[in-house]
């Protein structure tokens, strides 16, 4: 592949990865309140939260379909593109792309954890207002039991 070709392709890289890293930071921002709405107990907003993602996630899809084989020209060129300007620059918004999926996968981890714990503590609870309502309505008919002296008196009467 000619120089120009790879040239080429590194100008057509770079726009395409910094819209990904802008798309990325805003995940990251997502990711971040998707949690704190967690901690907050602010459920409404997580359907919200969820929806935005998404709409950013097909568009980061969008955006590596176009830019696959751009990528995979300039990977199977690495050393004839190393030297060539812009290549540093992509390389550091490589990095910068990778810290950030770290940043949001760890975040999204944490939300997890804390999603569970949620269903955890709504089972126990949900399980203890059961035993309780059972207990109630055991003890309910021990110390309230049924009235049935009216069908006496009818009968004698």
């Amino acid at each position: 592949m000619s120089d120009e070709h790879l040239r080429q392709h590194l100008a057509l890289y770079g726009p395409g990865l910094e819209a990904e890293v802008a798309l990325l930071h805003q995940l990251q921002r997502l990711a971040l309140a998707q949690r704190d709405a967690l901690d907050g107990q602010a459920t409404d907003l997580l359907s919200r939260i969820a929806q935005e993602r998404d709409r950013i996630m097909a568009a980061l899809v969008t955006i590596e379909e176009n830019l696959r084989t751009t990528r995979q020209e300039l990977a199977a060129n690495r050393e004839a593109v190393a030297g060539m300007d812009g290549f540093a620059e992509i390389a550091q918004l490589h990095r910068t792309a990778a810290d950030l999926v770290a940043t949001i996968v760890h975040s999204d981890q944490d939300t997890q954890q804390a999603l569970q714990e949620a269903e955890v503590a709504r089972r126990f609870a949900a399980d203890t207002l059961n035993v309780a309502g059972s207990t109630l309505a055991a003890y309910r008919r021990v110390v309230a039991p049924p009235v049935t002296g009216v069908g006496l008196v009818d009968r004698r009467g």
